[in-house]
């Protein structure tokens, strides 16, 4: 019984539904993580059943996660509503006493970082977490936020955005965290920024797993654990990048993009252009596929493994 019901977030019952391994509340818990959500309003419950379900991989563990978010984070009123029925604040995340915390990306229009006006609330919650817990989980845009502004390396942009599922090479396979992965896999990543590996050499973080084009994915503290980073989505599931190719495609239907966006690369199914090509994008969902879960869910699985052994 991996997932502890320990409130009414619908998500519990959804993952349950999906045949997830759903422990009552009053379970006793392996490992307690934090799941700072920054995602906005339609990605905010998506983000949160994706992890969440990655968070229950181990049958062997049982895991309470304690979802919550920040105030300064402008949200709509559903999401707000949400959050209010089924999360908490983060002083009372603090001080219940937590094992790690998993940090998700967060869209934001203005590429500078420094102007986040909500800033100060990340780096109160993730310096805490530096120095109370075992291991911090960052992924895409907090990823960048901790390397520009903990250990001062800056991302660049990119010539094209970093946009479908790529082969990624596993660069340490003797590390914990890669224990079972093949040499190669599938990574969704979607971001138009890089944090190079030098930069990551040059902080001292340990370089895990690349794109065979030598894009970091995954990278990690030198002690293998209190700090682990994702630049791309580990979360992602089959139809993430279909539905941010729609969204696209929307705003450029409405005129707020100019130019008419690329498909994600190496997400079309076979007979996927055909398909596309007859009925347009939503036509494409029941054929996706997660090539890359398998992986993902070994990653999460070591890292649960390693919190309760450490």
């Amino acid at each position: 019984m991996p997932l502890i019901a320990h409130n009414t977030l619908p998500t519990f019952e959804r993952l349950e539904a999906e045949g997830v391994n759903i422990a009552p509340a009053g379970t006793a818990a392996d490992l307690r993580i934090g799941f700072l959500n920054m995602l906005m309003d339609a990605a905010l419950t998506a983000t949160e059943r994706q992890f969440l379900r990655l968070l229950a991989v181990r049958d062997d563990i049982a895991v309470r996660v304690s979802p919550f978010s920040l105030p300064g984070l402008p949200r709509d009123a559903v999401s707000s509503a949400h959050m209010d029925a089924h999360y908490d604040s983060f002083e009372t995340v603090r001080d219940a006493g937590l094992d790690a915390i998993v940090v998700t990306g967060i869209n934001v229009a203005d590429p500078r970082l420094e102007n986040l006006t909500y800033l100060d609330e990340i780096f109160e919650v993730l310096d805490w977490a530096g120095a109370e817990l075992k291991s911090s989980l960052y992924s895409c845009l907090a990823t960048h936020a901790v390397m520009q502004f903990r250990y001062g390396r800056r991302r660049s942009p990119m010539k094209r955005k970093l946009w479908g599922v790529y082969p990624h090479r596993v660069v340490d396979p003797e590390h914990p965290l890669c224990a079972g992965l093949p040499a190669v896999l599938d990574v969704p990543q979607s971001r138009w920024n890089d944090i190079s590996r030098d930069q990551y050499a040059s902080a001292g973080l340990r370089v895990l797993i690349e794109e065979r084009g030598g894009c970091v994915n995954m990278a990690c503290s030198e002690d293998g654990l209190k700090e682990i980073h994702f630049q791309g989505h580990p979360e992602y599931d089959a139809v993430s990048l279909l539905k941010e190719y729609k969204r696209e495609l929307r705003l450029h239907a409405e005129g707020t993009r100019a130019d008419r966006p690329p498909l994600p690369e190496n997400i079309l199914p076979p007979c996927g252009a055909e398909v596309l090509a007859s009925g347009g994008p939503e036509t494409l969902e029941p054929s996706m596929r997660e090539t890359w879960l398998d992986g993902t869910r070994l990653i999460f699985g070591n890292w649960l493994g390693m919190l309760r052994d450490r």
